[in-house]
């Protein structure tokens, strides 16, 4: 009875950890899942379609090939592996909670990697971002 009493008041807060941002109130889906739209770079000319649903308020892009998503925080890690301090900056804005961001291999149209300093410092340009 405790483990269930347990359960039942911890289950309001999983639900809440669990739940996506918005943007401008609209929910984005990714190849059917819920994400933060703002923390994923995706290739561009991969995405196949971008349907909007008003009516529900959620946007639902689905790419072409369904490509793996790389987590910057798993590239830190490599760079991290010979006790190096690192931090990673997309498109000229620092990434601070790097777990939270998602990057398609295709996406990249640079990167630079500056182990001159104390903190190694990875620069990634999107595609996306070169054509501005």
């Amino acid at each position: 009875m405790k483990k269930l009493l347990y359960i039942l008041l911890l289950l309001p807060f999983a639900t809440m950890a669990q739940e996506v941002p918005t943007v401008n109130g609209y929910k984005t889906y990714l190849d059917n899942k819920q994400v933060d739209i703002t923390h994923y770079f995706i290739e561009p000319a991969n995405v196949a379609n971008v349907r909007t649903d008003k009516t529900n308020k959620e946007v639902h892009i689905t790419r072409k090939e369904q490509s793996e998503l790389v987590c910057l925080a798993d590239i830190l890690k490599e760079i991290e592996k010979d006790g190096a301090t690192a931090v990673i900056v997309v498109n000229d804005n620092l990434i601070e909670k790097p777990e939270t961001y998602y990057l398609e291999n295709n996406a990249i149209a640079a990167v630079n990697i500056n182990k001159t300093v104390e903190v190694a410092r990875i620069t990634i340009i999107t595609k996306n971002a070169s054509k501005n």
